[in-house]
């Protein structure tokens, strides 16, 4: 776990942002979704919707993994990028428009959505390629960085509209829940079962 201590406005202290980098498998990445919905802190988006398209919301692991190709990475890119609101946690939530680079006639949309807010809590999935098996991280803004650039990002509303203490506790129940499911470590990233099998194979750890 990284830890990120400092103050807020006021000199009070920061608690660290709990985040987690982890190794974990397809059959690793379902237990982990299934650990979300059964955890009951969290509503559960895409980070980016696909071209043309508005945002989803997933009501279960099997809706995502219907989504997505989970635990199967092209390159080095993650198999599924998801953002939590913790619903403890209050805050404004922005749909953001973005247009993509200009396409031929013909091509498709030219813009997607994103989603955007303060303490939105990020769930990025890794799995395994051809170059090996990419890590899986969550993280979050801290409120004293949240803080910082809520200036130049007004439209994600006031950062101290989130109850940041929800925030964190949502956090780390989530992780707590992901190293619970490790069998082992590699320095300290967390080893899921099905991950430690294709690693013990030979597969090379990224």
């Amino acid at each position: 776990m990284n830890e990120d201590v400092t103050r807020n406005q006021t000199g009070d202290r920061i608690r660290p942002v709990p985040n987690c980098d982890f190794y974990a498998a397809e059959q690793d990445i379902l237990d982990v979704l299934r650990c979300v919905f059964e955890l009951g802190d969290f509503r559960a988006f895409e980070s980016y919707s696909n071209p043309g398209e508005d945002l989803v919301e997933f009501k279960n692991a099997d809706e995502i993994a219907r989504h997505f190709p989970l635990g199967r990475c092209q390159g080095t890119s993650q198999s599924a990028l998801l953002q939590l609101y913790p619903v403890s946690a209050g805050g404004t939530l922005q749909r953001r428009r973005i247009d993509l680079k200009t396409r031929s006639p013909g091509a498709g949309a030219a813009f997607r959505f994103s989603l955007d807010g303060w303490g939105l809590i990020q769930l990025q999935l890794g799995g395994v390629s051809d170059g090996g098996l990419f890590v899986s991280h969550t993280n979050h803004n801290s409120e004293a960085r949240a803080l910082k650039w809520e200036d130049t990002y007004g439209d994600l509303g006031p950062a101290r509209e989130w109850n940041w203490t929800e925030v964190i506790r949502a956090s780390r129940r989530l992780n707590s829940k992901i190293r619970k499911l490790a069998v082992r470590k590699i320095g300290s990233r967390p080893v899921l079962p099905a991950a430690d099998a294709l690693l013990r194979s030979g597969v090379t750890p990224r």
